[in-house]
């Protein structure tokens, strides 16, 4: 035979020798676990409440109706849309839910506002931020 050929099958029955050694001397895997009763389940979370957290909602600082109105009325007597300052109009402010705004800082509160006390309600998201006072601010897009 030529020595190519020899030393071919020496590494061949070298490389079946080793893996079917490495087969028979490694132990078989060992699978330990085990479904957890409801009872175990609830006794482990009780007796640790921090393996199963609950989310808790942001909290948002958002003005109360009365810092919104008063916010409201600033930014509309402010604005150049309004042509007659004299005769600004009565209006009321109904706050309803607030959440952070994504686009900025502060919050954006959906609101119902009257221009008048006969005028129907416009409902529309308006933005609030407080100043470097701590004053709110009101942004009217």
């Amino acid at each position: 035979m030529n020595q190519n050929t020899l030393l071919a099958i020496a590494a061949s029955i070298g490389l079946v020798a080793g893996a079917g050694g490495t087969w028979l001397a490694m132990p078989g895997p060992a699978v330990e676990a085990r479904a957890l009763s409801k009872a175990e389940l609830t006794a482990a979370i009780s007796a640790d409440p921090s393996l199963c957290p609950v989310p808790q909602a942001p909290i948002v600082e958002a003005p109360t109706e009365d810092e919104a109105l008063a916010a409201f009325r600033k930014a509309q007597e402010a604005s150049p849309l309004v042509w007659d300052r004299n005769n600004m109009p009565e209006i009321s402010l109904t706050l309803g839910p607030c959440d952070k705004n994504g686009s900025g800082p502060g919050v954006s509160c959906m609101t119902s506002i009257k221009m008048s006390p006969q005028a129907q309600p416009l409902d529309r998201v308006v933005g609030f931020a407080k100043d470097a006072s701590g004053e709110w601010i009101a942004t009217i897009n």
